[in-house]
C-alpha cells in the first residue's frame, strides 16, 4: 500500500490494539500490518492524539476500508507491526492516497482550510460509541453509586452503579497499598464476561461485554472518550 514512509519508530509482534492502547494521546503516524501469510495481506492505521483517523487492510486484491478494516486488523493472529511517526504533511498526503480509509470528519476542509478539530463528543453520544463495538453489552456513566447515562441491552444499570462505585474503592485501595499510583481503568474478567471501568470527568464509565468481546478495542474507545470529554 502507497502511503508516506514517515519516520521508522519500531516493530513488533504484539497485536494491534495492544498497539493502539501504546500509541496514546501524544502520538501521530501510522502503523503498518504485515501478514506474512503468501495472500499479499497488509494494512495501515493512521493516529494521532489517541483517535484512530483512517484505517484500511487488502487480502486477495479485496480492501477493507475504516471500521470493517480495523476490526479485520485487530483479530489478525501472528502479524507484524512497523510504527511509524508522520508530520502533518505526511498524513495529508496518507488521506490523499487512501480517501475511503478516512474515518468520520477526519479528513482535510477544502483548500486553504485548516483541518477541523475532533468534534467534542457529548455523554450520550460516547456511550453510544462504546456501545456499538462489537461483544459490547451495555454501557453507563455513574457518579455517586447511580446511573447517570446509560445504555444497552436490558441491564440491572443500578446494580451496576453500585458495584461501580465498589469496585472502583477496591481497585483505588489496592493501587495505593501497593504504590502503583493512580488506577486509569480497571478490568473485571470472569468466563463469560468482561467488565471495564474508567474515569470520566467527574464520572466513571461502566462497560460491560461479553466473553469474547475485544477488549482492546474496548480500552482505545474509552481513551478516545476521556480525552473528548476533558478536552470539552
Amino acid at each position: 500500500m502507497k502511503i508516506p514512509d514517515g519516520s521508522f519508530v519500531a516493530e513488533t509482534e504484539r497485536p494491534l490494539s495492544e498497539a493502539l492502547v501504546d500509541y496514546g494521546h501524544d502520538f501521530r503516524g501510522c502503523i503498518r500490518v504485515i501478514c506474512d501469510d503468501g495472500r499479499q495481506s497488509e494494512g495501515f492505521v493512521i493516529v494521532e492524539g489517541g483517535k484512530v483517523l483512517a484505517s484500511a487492510f487488502t487480502t486477495m486484491g479485496i480492501t477493507l476500508y475504516q471500521t470493517s478494516a480495523l476490526e479485520r486488523m485487530t483479530a489478525l493472529k501472528g502479524a507484524r507491526l512497523k510504527v511509524y511517526s508522520y508530520s502533518e504533511d505526511e498524513k495529508l498526503r496518507a488521506f490523499a492516497s487512501y480517501p475511503d480509509s478516512v474515518i468520520e470528519d477526519s479528513s482535510p476542509g477544502e483548500a486553504g482550510e485548516h483541518p477541523a478539530e475532533p468534534e467534542r463528543i457529548s455523554y450520550d453520544a460516547l456511550l453510544a460509541t462504546v456501545t456499538r463495538l462489537p461483544g459490547v453489552i451495555a454501557a453507563a456513566l455513574v457518579i455517586d453509586g447511580l446511573p447517570i447515562y446509560q445504555q444497552g441491552q436490558q441491564v440491572d444499570f443500578e446494580h451496576i452503579a453500585v458495584a461501580t462505585e465498589d469496585m472502583v474503592r477496591s481497585g483505588t485501595k489496592i493501587a495505593t497499598e501497593l504504590q502503583l499510583g493512580s488506577a486509569e481503568q480497571i478490568i473485571l474478567e470472569t468466563p463469560s464476561h468482561k467488565a471495564v471501568i474508567a474515569p470520566i470527568s467527574d464520572m466513571f464509565l461502566c462497560v460491560l461485554t461479553a466473553a469474547d468481546a475485544n477488549l482492546g478495542l474496548v480500552r482505545l474507545s474509552i481513551k478516545n472518550a476521556q480525552t473528548n470529554v476533558r478536552d470539552r
